[in-house]
C-alpha cells in the first residue's frame, strides 16, 4: 500500500472501504452498501515504475487510482511510445467488455509513482452495476470524458504546432497537479524532457529546445523534479 494509507486499529477491510470512501463514484453508498461493494474491490499497490499491465497481455476490467500517478502509454506501428493520459487520484481507466463488444485498440499501464488502486474484474464490474446502476451511469460519464480528453490529444499530435502541443500540455498539468505559489504555478510531477515529448508526440531534442526558449524568456522555470509556470498567458497565447 502507498505510503500514508494505513492506519493503526483498522482491519484490513476497514482499510478498503476506507480507499473506496475517496472515490467519488462510490460518494452517495451508506454504510452498509459500501460494505457489500468492497466485496467486488480489490486493493493493489505498485511501485514507481512497475508496470501494471501490458497492452498486449491487458484483461478487461476497472481501474480506480486513489494514490500515486499512472502513465497509459500506446505503442505506435513505427515503435514510438506515445503518453496517451496521465491518470491522476480518483480518476478511472480501464474498460468493460460485453458480449462481441471488445476494444480493438489497448494500452500499457505504468505506476510513474508508488500507487495505490482499486480493481474490479470485467465480470464483478457487470454485476455491481446491475446491482448499483448509479455506479454504471458514473463510469459510463467518466469514461466518455477520458476517452473525450484522449481525442483531443491525439488531434493535437496530428495537427498542432509543437509549440503549442507542449503548452497545451503544461496548462492541462497546471490545471489538475498545479500548485500556485506566488503568482507561479508549480508542477511536481516525475516528469521527464522525454515523457513530455512522449506526451506531445515530438522529439525529447525538440522538447528540449522549446522549454529552454521559454525558459530563457521567463515564461517558464525547469529545475530537477518540477516545473513553474512564470507567465501563463503567454503560454495560452499560443493555443489556437
Amino acid at each position: 500500500m502507498a505510503k500514508g494509507t494505513f492506519s493503526e486499529g483498522k482491519t484490513p477491510e476497514d482499510l478498503k472501504i476506507d480507499l473506496i470512501k475517496k472515490i467519488h463514484l462510490f460518494e452517495d453508498l451508506a454504510s452498509q452498501e459500501l460494505e457489500d461493494v468492497a466485496q467486488y474491490i480489490q486493493v493493489r499497490d505498485y511501485g514507481k515504475g512497475e508496470y501494471i499491465f501490458f497492452e498486449e497481455e491487458a484483461e478487461p476490467g476497472i481501474y480506480l487510482l486513489v494514490e500515486g500517478l499512472v502513465k497509459l502509454i500506446k505503442e505506435t506501428t513505427d515503435g514510438r511510445s506515445i503518453i496517451v493520459r496521465l491518470v491522476f487520484p480518483g480518476e478511472v481507466f480501464g474498460w468493460i467488455e460485453w458480449g462481441k463488444s471488445v476494444p480493438k485498440f489497448k494500452y500499457t499501464a505504468m505506476a510513474a509513482l508508488p500507487s495505490a488502486l482499486l480493481y474490479i474484474s470485467n465480470r464483478d464490474f457487470i454485476n455491481l452495476a446491475v446491482k448499483y446502476p448509479a455506479i454504471a451511469i458514473k463510469l459510463t460519464c467518466d469514461a466518455t470524458h477520458n476517452l473525450l480528453q484522449t481525442y483531443e490529444v491525439l488531434k493535437s499530435i496530428a495537427s498542432g504546432k509543437v509549440e503549442e502541443r507542449i503548452a497545451r500540455l503544461l496548462l492541462e498539468l497546471a490545471e489538475k497537479a498545479g500548485e500556485k505559489r506566488d503568482g507561479k504555478i508549480i508542477i511536481r510531477l516525475p516528469l521527464t524532457r522525454q515523457d513530455i515529448a512522449e506526451m506531445t508526440g515530438t522529439t525529447v531534442e525538440t522538447t528540449i529546445r522549446v522549454m529552454s526558449k521559454w525558459k530563457k524568456q521567463g515564461i517558464i522555470n525547469t529545475e530537477r523534479g518540477y516545473i513553474e509556470i512564470l507567465d501563463k498567458a503567454a503560454l495560452e497565447d499560443l493555443l489556437v
